[in-house]
């Protein structure tokens, strides 16, 4: 009772100038009158049950009395009250004070003012509340009931709010396109199932989500429940208009107290390219895996696709739906394309420079290459183009274990992504060992990102070693941070073009367009017979637009399963975003 703030009223001169002078040899009813109306207005049950007589007291505890106010006040949406005195107390007769057989009462005129959210104006309930003389201990008490909270309502025991809701805001791509529009069961999603894990559906609210659910809502409301729709529910569903009622024991409405006037939904304008994201999409075809494409320069995410999406229109209303967005939920070991991390890492520090020498031995330290491959003496350029894991292992060692976590979580990992929507926390976990570091380093050992993270990589050495926050709204502020230096930047951009041109990526090549990739084959079984394919990218090199990420989940070799697949993204996006 104590949570809320209280205008304490200054009762003391009130009750004083209002009561008539009593009966000599009889106390006055003032000071109890003083004390009750303070304790209530302090919200203190234990200075209320003070002033209470003793039927209220054998009916009342404090906790009792506490989780009455509570309940009360919340359900009126009260954020706060006060009582005052409105008049003189009556005190009663001298023979009535004399009269054994008589319980002396005096009449107090009072005033409880509610300000609640759900009324416009402050809410003031007028009445008069009785105080009793109790001749055992010679003091005036209070006969609380829980009534005098709505004095001059017969019947009031509790408060009712009803809200309607206006018009749900309108979600769009960033050209205007609709995406979502339309409110409760009529509910609208024209792109069907493009990209519909990301735009999310709207669903029934149940009593046990209301705790969790934006103010006003009630069970049974239709709100987002997963995607867009759930990350901005409180832009998209508005204010609602409601009323204050007074209300009976079995909340059934008997007054109303006052009202509020309320708000539609606002438009709610993404990053998405409607047009990118079908293209994508298209591209990505009937892989299982996901797919990024973003702005390199300000982190807008223009697709996110996720196979197996679902059409929202056929789920309106449903609970308890999850879609699993694979480009921004689905983790999975990276394997090579981290080696981006790693590579930049190394150049950033001095560890390494394009021409150093490195041994590429068929083993190295239990670290392997890609079927057992050696490589001998190259220097650390071929080491990335052939993407050589045992030439990279020791590459790792030269950079220890802090100084290699420092450059992973520069770019994106073990935090949450900062934007709305629901996003995996991509994880690098600190190397404890040797084995950890060296595998580790090359997206293996306990290491896991999403799409999302992993186009985040691509896009930061394309926007020459800063890396913007991925943002999936055009309102939501872009925040860049350097992670390299733009010289490291440069020269991992050469790096990863000959990744393309004449390594490991050489089927994401589009000829007369420079693209800078890498790819990587997560191995998740000795055998290396089960693997996720992987492919990060950023085109055109020399004037990035996109930066993509791809996975095929299970999908086998990254060069040869995941490089065509961000080909024909980017072969199908380019046109669309120059």
């Amino acid at each position: 009772m104590g949570r809320q703030s209280i205008a304490i009223v200054a009762v003391v001169a009130a009750v004083s100038a209002c009561t008539s002078d009593p009966e000599a040899g009889f106390p006055t009813a003032a000071p109890a009158v003083r004390d009750f109306v303070s304790a209530w207005n302090e919200r203190s049950e234990a200075g209320m049950m003070e002033t209470f007589d003793s039927e209220a007291r054998a009916v009342w505890e404090d906790e009792d009395l506490a989780a009455w106010f509570e309940g009360a006040m919340e359900d009126g949406l009260v954020e706060d009250f006060t009582v005052e005195l409105i008049g003189p107390v009556d005190q009663p007769s001298s023979s009535e004070m004399a009269n054994d057989d008589v319980v002396p009462t005096a009449h107090v005129p009072y005033a409880v003012t509610y300000r609640s959210e759900a009324a416009s104006e402050p809410v003031r309930l007028d009445g008069e509340i009785p105080v009793v003389y109790e001749r055992s201990d010679e003091a005036w008490r209070v006969p609380w009931r829980i009534e005098h909270m709505w004095p001059g309502i017969p019947g009031g025991r509790g408060f009712a709010v009803t809200r309607d809701y206006g018009k749900r805001g309108t979600l769009v791509d960033r050209n205007g396109r609709i995406l979502a529009r339309g409110t409760g069961p009529r509910r609208r999603y024209p792109a069907g199932s493009t990209a519909g894990s990301t735009i999310g559906h709207v669903e029934r609210l149940d009593r046990r989500e209301l705790a969790e659910a934006a103010e006003g809502h009630v069970a049974g409301d239709l709100v987002g429940g997963s995607g867009l729709e759930q990350a901005f529910e409180e832009r998209l569903a508005g204010r609602p208009s409601m009323s204050l009622f007074a209300a009976d024991l079995r909340g059934r409405r008997l007054k109303r107290l006052g009202s509020s006037s309320g708000g539609n939904g606002r438009t709610v304008r993404t990053t998405l390219d409607l047009r990118v994201q079908r293209a994508a999409a298209a591209a990505l075809g009937d892989t299982v895996g996901g797919a990024v494409v973003m702005d390199p320069h300000n982190g807008d995410l223009l697709a996110l696709v996720s196979s197996s999406e679902f059409n929202p229109a056929f789920y309106i209303g449903v609970d308890e739906l999850a879609p699993f967005n694979r480009a921004l939920s689905g983790l999975y070991a990276p394997g090579s394309s981290l080696k981006v991390v790693t590579a930049a890492a190394a150049l950033d520090t001095k560890t390494m420079k394009p021409s150093s020498k490195v041994t590429g031995p068929g083993n190295y330290r239990g670290v392997r290459n890609f079927e057992s491959g050696e490589f001998g003496s190259i220097d650390f350029a071929t080491a990335l183009k052939f993407s050589v894991n045992t030439a990279f292992a020791q590459v790792a060692e030269k950079l220890g274990a802090r100084r290699l976590n420092r450059y992973m979580e520069a770019f994106g990992f073990n935090r949450e992504p900062a934007m709305p929507l629901a996003a995996a926390r991509s994880s690098f976990p600190f190397p404890e060992g040797e084995a950890d570091l060296m595998w580790g380093s090359i997206g293996q050992a306990a290491v896991v990102a999403t799409p999302l993270q992993m186009a985040t990589v691509a896009a930061t050495i394309a926007n020459r070693g800063r890396r913007a926050e991925p943002r999936i709204t055009m309102g939501q502020q872009i925040a860049m941070e350097r992670v390299v230096s733009p010289r490291t930047a440069a020269t991992m951009t050469g790096l990863m073009e000959n990744v393309v041109e004449g390594g490991t990526g050489q089927r994401a090549n589009l000829g007369s367009v420079g693209v800078a990739g890498k790819t990587g084959t997560a191995e998740l079984d000795a055998a290396g017979e089960m693997n996720h394919a992987w492919f990060i990218c950023f085109a055109p090199s020399d004037d990035p637009k996109v930066a993509v990420a791809v996975v095929a989940e299970l999908g086998g070799v990254g060069g040869v399963v995941a490089a065509p697949l961000a080909r024909g993204i980017l072969q199908s996006v380019l046109p669309l975003v120059r």
